[in-house]
């Protein structure tokens, strides 16, 4: 039998809080929340519970993202002002909606309260106002973890652990904060941690491989590129499709492993038609979001165009318009930087839920990839959203991008796209994906393909004029394109709004009645501290004629909300004094704000690990190097960095403040000496096997590894690490490596404790060692509630009866007595109380199962277990019925 699901999917700080903090649940209230601690917590509400067993109630689970990080960059002082504010808010609840509240230590607080959507929003609402009054932005903001009560008998430990599993689903998703627990969520975490495994076996064993979709021109079929699409080779379950693994990986961070392996058989595949004389077609690889913070992606492009000697030009680079979304900023530069060494970049899934009409003018991108899904399911279902797609196509042409449609499937669907403008497409309705050996016949025959890739339309002189007078741009087209303006009239040291057009009007959150009431007052708009670069700019547009101006500055709005505009403006004319200037305005409220948390960020991140000017080892590394060993650092921070020569030890390279701290010495020098200058000698003598066999015997600039091993400190105490690295090439041409090390000796003793959990539970269990045999006979096990739910059945027994895990919910309500024949029951019952008292210890016993085509006679050999407060029952059931017959005698 497994250790219940709920217990095993308890986070490592979880587990190690139950092992630490026993001592201080004997008081009855935290000395510093005033909040009810674990023990006293659990014990009201279970007393609730019992008082009102027909309310509704919710259990509260609540996690400060990032809260260690917090201490850790604001102090300990800050993070205990932090706790309190929590919990002034959660004793105000207590009083405002009957609710019990519980401090469980950490940063992490739990509530019962009734399980009112207006409640729980109510009281999320007030925790984020709490939280976001300290300032320190969106990374330590709270989530919620949700578990409705609809039964009050399962213990109160396994609520809140089900509440702790709906709050594992939406930590990190900052776009998501609250998640209510579904059963569901028990098999989908194991589930995806099966898969995961699966997906790192088959990563190593090179499983993974790619397809090609053509992208054709419409007009005539012919091939102008290829898309590459990940496929799994599974040794048993053969072709598995993206969707039943992307998912899981971009989740789990493995994502960027995977568009590696694509990438590099992409350049292999190009590579390999060349060798064969082949004229190839550009082919295009996906980028993901993490991708982009994960690894330099342009500088490892280059590296695999130059390593198969494919030109740049063949490769192109497909990243989704959800990644411009996210960050704009730094999505830009990494697409200016890939378009600098030659590849052509395009923009998927435009128009997949974060279309604006208005970015288009601001994209660096060569090619969009329109997403058909803005048709919905037909064609003739909506004459608007084809207007909307005229209009998309219409001023893409304008901007000079060249458009392809994706997803196109039928003859319709081509005929539309052709009398809108679009001359490219991808879809069913040309070509399925295929294995690229399969698109080497197409490419073999040069009649198939258009060797000119993705050509733009020709290019005319554009006649705004005229194409206003023809009607071809709509008022609403133009303000699409250019986004909020105004005409500005400057005289006498005031400014007054003169002119402007609709969007400028949202921009600001005004009427165009009241702006008209109001073109005199802009001024009283501006922040006062950014009045004087607001004309400021006014003056060096005068000047610097025709170049214009830029200014940012702080606009407050109707509503009275603030927003940072990025102001551009140039100088018309001048007639009596009076200046006329036109603007354009956009807002950069995010941008500004990411810029400055990064700022922030990168700040406290320097004064925690050392990676400063005073760091004397860390600064005396090459520039290029530094980068890379910080790169690498601030994902593993808070830790310390060391490098060593790629030679026998591993002769020291340096060393950073924060490293040498860490292993307890008083200075460099110190440090350098206790080590004997080699970074072998901090490597547990046996754990050095295992991490020559995770970094590997040859070495080469660029190289990364994860491995894990013991360190000494100075006072000869061992801890675990968890060691991130990199080869790169030091300054006198020497190969060494860079690597971030952080202790994770919690997270090892965790792991020891759940190992240790595991084995008594497999003792406790040695009765039930026969089901690790090949024998027949259906595993079930269920819970010791009333009708004995089942908490879990092998597929053999689900076999055995001829039904789905399904089947047993919607016919028998999840229950095994409604299996059990009507005129067995009182015996089954009384078998259960004999296994409760172990009076027989495990006993077989004779009955009728219902199967799919009609009762079974069976023998069950079960016993009743209890595991940490939970009873249950677990047992193997044998079919007996052509051993038996149809009048069987009983068992003794």
């Amino acid at each position: 039998m497994d250790v219940p699901f709920g217990k095993a999917a308890t986070s490592h700080k979880e587990a190690l809080r139950q092992m630490s903090s026993a001592h201080f649940d004997e008081e009855p209230f935290d000395q510093l929340t005033g909040l009810r601690t674990r023990v006293v917590f659990f014990a009201a509400v279970e007393k609730q519970l019992a008082l009102s067993p027909a309310k509704p109630f919710c259990l509260m689970a609540i996690d400060i993202e990032h809260f260690k990080l917090y201490n850790e960059w604001h102090g300990m002082a800050e993070g205990d002002g932090l706790l309190k504010a929590v919990a002034v808010v959660l004793a105000q609840v207590e009083r405002d909606f009957d609710a019990i509240a519980g401090y469980l230590l950490s940063d992490d607080f739990c509530l019962l309260l009734p399980d009112d959507p207006l409640v729980l929003s109510e009281v999320q609402k007030r925790l984020f106002d709490a939280i976001r009054s300290f300032n320190k932005g969106m990374a330590f903001m709270p989530a919620f973890g949700l578990y409705g009560i609809d039964d009050a008998t399962v213990p109160v430990s396994t609520m809140y652990d089900r509440a702790l599993m709906a709050l594992a689903f939406i930590k990190g998703n900052y776009a998501e904060r609250s998640c209510r627990f579904e059963p569901g969520m028990m098999q989908e975490m194991e589930e995806d941690h099966a898969l995961l495994l699966e997906v790192q076996r088959a990563l190593a064993h090179d499983e993974f491989t790619f397809h090609v979709q053509p992208l054709c021109a419409i007009s005539s079929g012919a091939i102008v590129g290829v898309e590459s699409l990940a496929r799994w080779n599974h040794p048993e379950r053969g072709l598995i499709p993206p969707g039943h693994f992307i998912p899981m990986l971009e989740r789990n961070g493995l994502i960027t492993a995977l568009d590696l392996v694509v990438w590099e058989k992409a350049c292999e595949t190009l590579r390999a038609w060349m060798d064969k004389g082949l004229r190839p077609v550009p082919v295009s690889v996906n980028v993901s979001r993490r991708d982009i913070y994960a690894i330099d992606v342009a500088d490892e492009l280059t590296r695999l165009a130059r390593a198969y000697d494919v030109e740049p030009s063949l490769l192109s680079v497909e990243i989704t318009e959800s990644a411009y979304v996210e960050d704009a900023g730094k999505v830009s530069d990494v697409v200016d930087r890939l378009r600098a060494a030659g590849f052509t970049v395009l923009m998927d899934d435009f128009g997949s839920g974060y279309s604006s009409l208005n970015t288009l003018k601001d994209l660096n991108v060569d090619v969009l990839k329109l997403d058909m899904k803005l048709l919905g399911e037909g064609m003739g279902s909506s004459q608007k959203t084809r207007g909307i797609l005229e209009s998309v196509i219409n001023m893409a042409h304008l901007v000079d991008l060249r458009i392809v449609a994706e997803g196109v499937e039928t003859e319709e669907q081509r005929d539309f796209l052709v009398r809108a403008g679009c001359s490219y497409a991808q879809g069913f309705g040309f070509y399925r994906p295929m294995p690229p050996e399969d698109f080497e016949r197409l490419l073999a025959d040069p009649a198939n393909i258009d060797y000119r890739y993705i050509v733009p339309a020709p290019i005319h002189e554009l006649q705004i004029r005229k194409m206003l007078a023809e009607g071809v741009l709509s008022d609403t087209m133009v303000d699409d394109i250019l986004g909020p303006l105004a005409f500005y009239e400057v005289h006498d040291g005031k400014v007054q709004v003169v002119s402007a057009n609709e969007r400028y009007c949202r921009f600001v959150g005004i009427s165009p009645l009241d702006l008209a009431d109001r073109r005199e007052a802009v001024l009283d708009l501006v922040y006062e501290a950014d009045r004087a670069s607001f004309f400021d700019a006014f003056e060096r547009a005068w000047k610097n004629a025709p170049d214009g101006a830029e200014a940012e500055v702080r606009r407050i709005r109707q509503d009275g909300s603030t927003v940072v505009e990025s102001f551009r403006v140039f100088f018309l004319r001048e007639r009596d004094g009076h200046r006329l200037f036109y603007a354009s305005l956009s807002d950069v409220t995010d941008q500004v704000r990411r810029a400055r948390q990064l700022e922030s960020s990168q700040r406290a991140l320097s004064a925690v690990v050392g990676v400063s000017s005073s760091d004397a080892a860390f600064m005396s590394l090459a520039e290029e190097n530094r980068r890379t060993a910080a790169a690498i650092f601030a994902q593993m921070s808070p830790g310390g960095m060391i490098g060593g020569y790629c030679e026998e030890g591993f002769p020291l390279y340096f060393a950073n403040a924060a490293m040498v701290e860490l292993l307890g010495y008083d200075s460099y020098e110190e440090f350098v000496e206790g080590i004997g200058g080699l970074v072998g000698n901090t490597i547990h003598p046996d754990d050095m096997a295992s991490v020559v066999q995770d970094i590997g015997t040859t070495y080469y600039a660029g190289l990364e590894y994860t491995t894990t091993y013991r360190m000494p400190r100075k006072d000869g105490t061992w801890f675990w690490t968890l060691d991130k690295g990199k080869v790169v090439e030091a300054e006198d041409g020497r190969l060494a490596i860079v690597s971030a090390c952080t202790d994770i000796s919690e997270v090892m003793e965790a792991h020891q404790q759940l190992s240790e959990r595991n084995d008594l539970l497999i003792k406790k269990n040695r009765e039930l060692a026969y089901l690790n045999e090949d024998m027949p006979g259906g595993y079930h096990r269920c819970a010791d509630t009333p009708g004995f739910e089942f908490l879990y059945v092998s597929e053999r027994f689900l076999r055995m009866f001829g039904y789905t895990r399904e089947d047993l919910v919607e016919l028998f309500d999840d229950k095994f007595s409604n299996m059990v024949h009507p005129d067995d029951r009182e015996l089954v019952a009384a078998q259960v109380e004999t296994w409760k008292r172990n009076i027989d210890g495990t006993v077989a016993i004779k009955y009728r199962l219902k199967a799919k085509d009609g009762y079974r006679w069976v023998v069950d050999q079960s016993s009743y277990l209890e595991y940490e407060g939970t009873q249950f029952m677990q047992g193997v059931v044998i079919d007996v019925t052509n051993v038996v017959g149809p009048r069987p005698d009983g068992i003794d």
